[in-house]
């Protein structure tokens, strides 16, 4: 079976270290709110405001790691037999960016967060293109936070530590204009690739469509 989607917007954002957000105090103007955000919560904030036809909806969510600092901070209080913070435990949920998401924008609809290694951003597509069929507009989001002290002893491969990648989406009966595949930029987590080249090409095309096989 397979489904095609029509790209409505879609963005990205891709950073060697850790993502300079600079609009996040305007985005996220209560200090107390802002403070309680996850670095991939505001990811996820500052996608949704650089994408367009998106007014509240469904929102599927996909990371490989999660909230990588938060559950690097648990691993290393119970090895240094420390108290665990009650902050990072609520944090280090793989829902918690999207639902900090929902929070924020009063989104009462359904999120679903998947974690499939490297396989994630197709399987946030699969559900996508499965969700679409209802006829609303979706939001997909992939993200990686992997910018942790010590991450190069065990990273030799992946150069954006910190990634982010959006689509509004909806199903068509329309003929593809985009193939479905991996970026071609080296050095991405595997985890957002597919969903990256369709950002990365989206915006080229006068309708962007991808057909999802399920």
């Amino acid at each position: 079976m397979t489904v095609n989607l029509e790209i409505l917007s879609s963005a990205y954002l891709l950073g060697e270290k850790s993502l300079e957000l600079p609009r996040i105090k305007e985005l996220v103007p209560q200090m107390m709110t802002r403070r309680r955000l996850t670095k991939a919560a505001k990811i996820a904030v500052e996608l949704l405001n650089s994408v367009e036809h998106f007014e509240g909806g469904r929102i599927l969510c996909g990371s490989a790691f999660g909230e990588l600092e938060t559950t690097a901070n648990i691993l290393n209080a119970i090895h240094d037999e420390q108290p665990l913070s009650p902050t990072d435990f609520q944090n280090s949920v793989y829902n918690t960016a999207v639902s900090y998401l929902s929070i924020l924008y009063h989104n009462h609809n359904e999120i679903l967060t998947l974690s499939s290694g490297d396989k994630t951003a197709l399987n946030v597509l699969k559900a996508g293109a499965l969700k679409a069929l209802d006829g609303d507009v979706l939001l997909l989001l992939c993200f990686e936070t992997l910018d942790i002290p010590n991450i190069e002893q065990v990273n030799h491969c992946i150069s954006y530590l910190e990634s982010g990648v959006a689509l509004v989406v909806r199903v068509t009966e329309d003929q593809a204009t985009l193939k479905l595949q991996k970026s071609e930029l080296a050095g991405v987590p595997n985890s957002i690739s597919e969903m990256l080249h369709v950002a990365q090409n989206a915006p080229q095309l006068e309708r962007a469509i991808i057909e999802v096989n399920l």
